[in-house]
């Protein structure tokens, strides 16, 4: 029995506690007013900056280890980038653009994305001036549009081709007794072979090196028109590694001018008349995509949903595109009236055959009642292709990597590392004579299972070939000599039929639009959201802030660790690219 003295106490208690919730919701909700930017202010001779520093993302959340953590890598949303840039092209009180280069991570698809929207700024008649302490080969492609390029005196100038590094880790499972049990269709499809090889077959370097040479020349076409020079002699240049100091980029006319940042700022000065002593009034794209945020509405709509990340069955993680709140997103948009047609951008690598199956049919059922176009950015290979083939068109960038229309299983047989390494054996009880197949890792498979696991791949494989004949239009064997797991370029996609044509994501938001009839009145709009501080805080979902700070960590010490990853994640069978392709 609860005496009056004790309810008293529980009372207390209970205030007590509400009163510390209380406390904690108003100190968050004080850190994040005071942490709240300033409204940003516009001139006459305004200058908008940008940082080519950092990693490019299709939409980019705000979150609280950005608020808190000075040593969170930067994020540049791609969307909102191109968005200020083509506010700004049109704004009288925008001058001009100043480019800042960094260590940049991006795609070569996003990267000319950015470099059109640069170059139709410029266009317009307005200036684009470049710094850089130093510059990459990727922020020196985005630069060398500008009217001024400026290089430290200090610097290093990057150009010196194109490379792609692969890992290989046969020799690390024979020193631990692993064996990798591997089933796979077509020649190319060679995501396996860091696991079963130490270097790249035939094959794949072929496939590496076309794709190698399409974007190099894509590369040099673009630079040496930009720069006025000749592509024989740029790629020279290259090859000899005749242009390494500021001095030799700048008697190669790559720079304009050898100096400090004062030196570039005084450039910009000039442009805007202003005195040697005066005040560059600079606004980033992120302040000025704030204040100009575009308020059209219309009754029609043209949705654009993100695909980015690896493909997974059941709902989306950190990095992924969950095929569950995928097809959630494609029905509220199938179901929506006020959505005339739809883009679906996709940014991947592809992953599990099940989920983009899944997604296929979804994308089929969509496209049965309003347009749908699909948006390749910087990957969109294997399961990424797999969804582009049941859209209406498919447009992509000529740097996209795409294709590889294949699918495989790794299955590792770990018995000899628990039993010799680690001292472990496992026994079993079973009715069923495979009744263990894929729970029991201590025991190979046996040939039947093997074959049967063949058997599977196969019929997944020919499941693939139909699907993109069924989406693109094309008989089986046409797709078939295009197949077996090969990697193309958007360029050579094209050519092959794979893709329909080449631009970036308003190319395609103007193609869904004109499928739907409403090219002359349609707004945009984006799905899903990014989350706010408020969701990321009471709504986190199933990815831990400590998880991601330790992945976060092992990438950065380990640089192993992100095919690691894709290893373990591997469940299942796999329509996913090989390797993990970066081009630099």
């Amino acid at each position: 029995m609860i005496t009056q003295s004790m309810k008293r106490f529980l009372k207390q208690v209970f205030i007590v506690v509400l009163g510390i919730f209380i406390s904690l919701v108003l100190l968050v909700g004080g850190i994040v007013f005071l942490l709240r930017p300033s409204k940003p202010q516009l001139t006459s001779k305004t200058v908008l900056r940008i940082a080519l520093h950092g990693k490019v993302v299709e939409r980019a959340n705000d979150t609280w280890e950005q608020l808190f953590q000075a040593n969170q890598e930067e994020v540049i949303d791609l969307s909102v980038l191109k968005e200020a840039i083509k506010q700004a092209q049109g704004d009288k009180k925008i001058k001009g653009i100043y480019l800042e280069a960094g260590m940049l991570r991006a795609g070569w698809a996003s990267l000319e994305e950015i470099r059109e929207t640069l170059l139709s700024f410029k266009k317009a008649g307005k200036f684009i001036v470049a710094y850089g302490e130093n510059y990459t080969q990727k922020t020196y492609y985005l630069a060398s549009l500008a009217d001024d390029i400026v290089l430290h005196p200090a610097g290093i100038f990057p150009l010196q081709g194109l490379s792609q590094t692969v890992f290989f880790y046969q020799s690390l499972f024979e020193k631990l007794e692993i064996t990798p049990q591997v089933f796979r269709v077509g020649n190319y499809k060679s995501a396996v072979e860091p696991f079963t090889r130490q270097d790249m077959s035939p094959a794949s370097r072929h496939q590496s090196t076309v794709l190698l040479k399409t974007i190099y020349n894509h590369f040099l076409q673009q630079i040496a028109k930009d720069r006025t020079l000749k592509k024989a002699s740029l790629e020279a240049m290259i090859d000899k590694l005749s242009v390494v100091l500021p001095q030799d980029a700048h008697r190669a006319k790559l720079v304009t001018q050898v100096g400090h940042k004062d030196g570039s700022e005084a450039l910009v000065k000039a442009k805007l008349g202003l005195d040697e002593k005066a005040e560059i009034h600079y606004l980033s794209c992120k302040a000025y995509a704030s204040l100009k945020k575009r308020s059209k509405t219309s009754k029609n709509q043209v949705a654009v949903l993100i695909a980015d990340g690896a493909i997974v069955d059941g709902e989306s993680e950190f990095g992924t595109v969950g095929a569950k709140d995928l097809v959630a997103h494609l029905q509220a948009a199938r179901e929506d009236d006020n959505i005339k047609a739809i883009v679906l951008r996709i940014n991947s690598p592809g992953g599990s055959a099940l989920a983009s199956d899944v997604l296929w049919q979804e994308l089929m059922l969509t496209k049965a009642q309003k347009p749908v176009v699909a948006s390749l950015s910087d990957v969109a290979a294997s399961g990424g292709y797999y969804l582009a083939s049941a859209c209406d068109r498919i447009v992509a960038q000529p740097t996209t990597i795409t294709g590889s229309i294949g699918i495989f299983g790794l299955f590792l047989d770990v018995n000899a590392l628990l039993k010799n390494k680690l001292g472990i054996t496992t026994d079993v009880v079973k009715l069923g004579s495979s009744a263990d197949l894929l729970s029991n890792p201590g025991r190979p498979f046996t040939t039947h299972e093997k074959t049967v696991i063949q058997r599977i791949i196969d019929c997944g494989y020919a499941t693939f070939l139909e699907r993109v004949a069924t989406g693109r239009g094309m008989d089986v064997k046409e797709v078939e000599r295009v197949a077996s797991g090969r990697v193309w370029s958007g360029r050579a996609a094209q050519k092959k039929n794979l893709v329909d044509d080449l631009g970036g994501l308003e190319d395609a938001i103007s193609a869904a639009a004109q499928l739907a009839a409403i090219q002359k009145d349609y707004a945009v709009s984006y799905r899903p959201k990014p989350q706010s501080l408020y969701e990321q805080l009471f709504k986190r979902g199933r990815s831990s802030r400590s998880g991601l700070e330790t992945l976060t960590v092992l990438q950065k010490t380990i640089p192993a660790w992100k095919s690691i990853q894709v290893l373990i994640s591997m469940k299942g069978i796999q329509a996913r690219l090989p390797y993990e392709m970066e081009v630099d």
